[in-house]
């Protein structure tokens, strides 16, 4: 479904009885949507960068819809794993991402980053003597849907229109909504459970 199909179908459940003016129902899917994207990384949420580094700055700029890393350095074939790293050069050398808080302790480390969230950047302990490529997977913030657009996941949209129903903007303007209210709540919940599912489906165990 497309976004304006699922807000009419927001509608129909409340028999159109809400005082919502329909800028307010868009944003009050903006709302759902983002928690339903921010739930977790799921693999349809998730992004490569692709950068360089620079000999001028030991810092390169985080993509503008950076949420934070994701695993990468994992094997499909092996039970053990690894927090994300940041691959580095023609090699791919893989450079452990500590906390920002310790990156005092790694201060003097050839093969150590960081994420300084405040200054939007991966910074390298060590400033780079060459231009080298760098990658990493990130989980990203999704961009708001227009009228037109769906929703990343192919399937299960209806628990959007279900978390609307629950917000407490509307059930305090619908008694409607108030009175369905923990329907829509286990509606929501069974949906999560399911995409949960779908999203495991599509990562290689």
């Amino acid at each position: 479904m497309t976004k304006a199909q699922i807000l009419q179908k927001f509608n129909l459940y409340l028999d159109d009885f809400t005082e919502l003016s329909t800028v307010e129902a868009g944003q009050l899917f903006d709302k759902i949507y983002e928690r339903i994207n921010s739930e977790r990384p799921w693999e349809g949420t998730k992004a490569a960068f692709a950068g360089v580094t620079s000999t001028s700055t030991p810092s390169v700029a985080l993509p503008v819809d950076f949420l934070y890393l994701t695993a990468n350095n994992n094997t499909t074939d092996g039970d053990q794993a690894f927090g994300p790293v940041v691959f580095v050069g023609p090699t791919f050398s893989p450079y452990r991402v500590v906390s920002y808080s310790d990156r005092r302790q790694y201060r003097t480390h050839t093969n150590v980053t960081w994420i300084d969230t405040p200054a939007g950047q991966l910074t390298f302990a060590v400033q780079p003597t060459s231009a080298l490529a760098v990658e990493y997977d990130y989980h990203r913030r999704m961009p708001t849907l227009a009228d037109g657009e769906s929703p990343w996941f192919p399937i299960y949209h209806d628990m959007i229109y279900h978390g609307m129903c629950i917000d407490d903007f509307v059930i305090q303007q619908s008694d409607k909504a108030k009175s369905y209210k923990a329907d829509h709540e286990k509606m929501f919940a069974e949906y999560m459970e399911k995409l949960a599912y779908y999203n495991s489906q599509l990562i290689l165990q």
